[in-house]
């Protein structure tokens, strides 16, 4: 059953006569009757009782009628939805991301980016970059906030939580690592540490899959020792809770070091120098949906101009 067969039928249904239902659908006549003789030929009915005032409705296809109108309002609704999300008047977007960056500098980027385009839905997943990345890669999340450390020169750029083959990252922006202390530690005066000098201290860090786990265990193993886990945690504020009670030692972006919250004391690591970068990911193969595509290059813009 063909939808030209369709569109005929109601016409003919509509204005009870061959030649004006082929006048307003634009059809020679022949090319009209043969589409409702092709119909009637696949149904096994007839649809019309041809006469000499016109074509009036058979049973079968009074019962047609419905039917038909709501297969051509369906595609109709189908076609008017996909120039929305072209048009960018509706869509939805998963978009996964690390904590930190969720919560300093992401709120104010996605409100800006909901007053441009009100109609598209963004569902936000948070994580630490490695489940993120595995999300991505398996079409969990559409694109993803993820970030990557790297330790002096000798591992300069290496990410340290590595990504997939099929994913491709794009930096946004860089910044360095701090040192979070207790306050009244014994390092809190010194405006510089080098992290060969933490051997002995107890380190409050975070759980398998986070970058900063992985920065912290890259840097003691270049600075010859193997760092002594006090606790594991998954959440910002509760990591530096932990240090602020006294618990341990940990790393923290310097943005989210500087936020408000439990009092710890900060220090820059001299020695190797440590980074995170932020960036943003998508799958290497195949297009973006266009609501997808729009929010990716809304972020880089936002995260490169800001």
């Amino acid at each position: 059953m063909e939808l030209r067969h369709l569109r005929a039928f109601l016409a003919v249904a509509q204005h009870r006569h061959f030649t004006h239902a082929a006048r307003a659908i634009g059809l020679a006549q022949p090319a009209l009757s043969q589409h409702i003789a092709q119909l009637e030929d696949e149904l096994g009915v007839r649809l019309f009782e041809r006469t000499r005032r016109g074509a009036l409705l058979t049973e079968p296809g009074n019962s047609l009628v419905p039917r038909a109108e709501r297969v051509l309002a369906e595609l109709a609704a189908a076609r008017s939805d996909a120039r929305d999300h072209g048009d960018l008047v509706r869509g939805r977007v998963v978009l996964g991301t690390i904590a930190s960056i969720a919560s300093i500098r992401l709120p104010a980027v996605i409100a800006r980016f909901h007053r441009q385009h009100p109609g598209i839905e963004i569902a936000l997943r948070e994580g630490h970059s490695g489940p993120l990345a595995a999300m991505l890669a398996t079409g969990a999340i559409d694109i993803a906030m993820l970030h990557s450390g790297s330790i002096g020169r000798a591992l300069a750029g290496r990410p340290r939580s590595a990504l997939p083959a099929d994913l491709a990252a794009m930096p946004l922006e860089r910044e360095p690592l701090v040192l979070a202390l207790p306050r009244g530690h014994a390092l809190a005066d010194r405006p510089r540490v080098r992290f060969a000098a933490l051997a002995a201290e107890p380190f409050v860090i975070y759980q398998d899959g986070s970058m900063l786990r992985d920065v912290v265990l890259a840097a003691a193993a270049a600075a010859g020792f193997t760092p002594r886990i006090a606790l594991e945690a998954s959440g910002n504020d509760t990591v530096r809770a932990f240090v602020a009670a006294g618990l341990g030692i940990t790393l923290l972006p310097r943005s989210l070091a500087a936020l408000a919250g439990p009092p710890i004391a900060i220090a820059r690591v001299a020695s190797p120098r440590l980074t995170r970068t932020v960036s943003i990911a998508r799958r290497r193969h195949g297009a973006l949906q266009p609501a997808v595509q729009a929010l990716f290059d809304f972020l880089r813009a936002s995260f490169e101009t800001g």
